[in-house]
């Protein structure tokens, strides 16, 4: 019986469609005539654009193409340039020159692509190139000499110690002088402003009266030599001598440098 009964395909449609029934709904599968037919539409189309890509291609790209053919194809006699060569002389595929020293290929064309202005990439370049000079030049004046350091503050020191001095000496001779029943200095620097009597504007006019303007360490100097002929007084021995013989030998000299090597 068993060898009389037809064996069964599992695999063929009518089996399947017994054990699935009517209701399949499996992905993927199109169950009606308007799905297939969109399928098919699609299909159609995706298959039309991919032609018409072939066939109608970009500007860009068919510059680039033909671009790339110019330059990939050599020079021959309908040129003017390599007709010209050839009455000269030259031969296809030889260097230039009398002793064919010459390139043998054309210079190569780098094509820009973009649309930036060159002037415009090369104001980038120098500015960045400008900003990099201020940093290191910054970079470099902030590293001191030590050397320099140190005379810049000896410097400072000096003119300190001289504005000091000067100041103290100008009280010094206010005071000598007033003693004397002195109502004016010989010279208007020889006394401190705020110390006499004239005013502001009397004093701005004697000193444009003056031919000379001496610098600070002049007056210094002019200023004790006078305190030193006048009173025998010596600024940094802060001392009135008894005449000139003692304030000879007594005095290490007329500067305060005489007094600091003493010391």
């Amino acid at each position: 019986m068993a060898d009389s009964e037809e064996e069964i395909d599992y695999m063929s449609a009518d089996f399947l469609a017994q054990c699935t029934g009517s209701n399949d709904i499996r992905p993927g599968l199109v169950h009606s005539h308007a799905a297939k037919r969109k399928i098919n539409m699609e299909k159609k189309k995706k298959e039309k654009d991919s032609k018409h890509k072939v066939s109608f291609r970009s500007v860009k790209e068919v510059q680039k193409e033909r671009l790339e053919e110019g330059l990939n194809t050599a020079l021959n006699s309908s040129n003017k340039g390599f007709s010209l060569l050839q009455k000269m002389g030259y031969k296809p595929g030889t260097s230039l020159g009398k002793e064919g020293q010459g390139r043998l290929e054309p210079v190569s064309v780098d094509v820009k692509q973009d649309r930036v202005g060159l002037g415009w990439q090369q104001m980038i370049v120098d500015y960045k190139k400008k900003k990099e000079e201020r940093k290191l030049k910054k970079k470099t004046e902030n590293v001191v000499d030590p050397e320099e350091y140190r005379a810049r503050k000896r410097n400072e020191r000096q003119e300190k110690s001289l504005w000091h001095d000067l100041r103290k000496s100008q009280r010094i001779c206010y005071e000598m002088d007033s003693k004397q029943n002195i109502t004016e200095p010989e010279e208007t620097w020889f006394w401190p402003i705020y110390m006499q009597e004239h005013d502001e504007e009397e004093y701005e006019e004697d000193e444009e009266e003056s031919e000379i303007d001496f610098e600070p360490q002049e007056k210094l100097m002019i200023l004790t030599s006078y305190l030193r002929t006048q009173y025998l007084y010596c600024l940094w021995c802060g001392t009135v001598f008894d005449d000139e013989r003692d304030l000879k030998q007594n005095c290490p000299g007329p500067t305060r440098g005489d007094h600091d090597d003493d010391d």
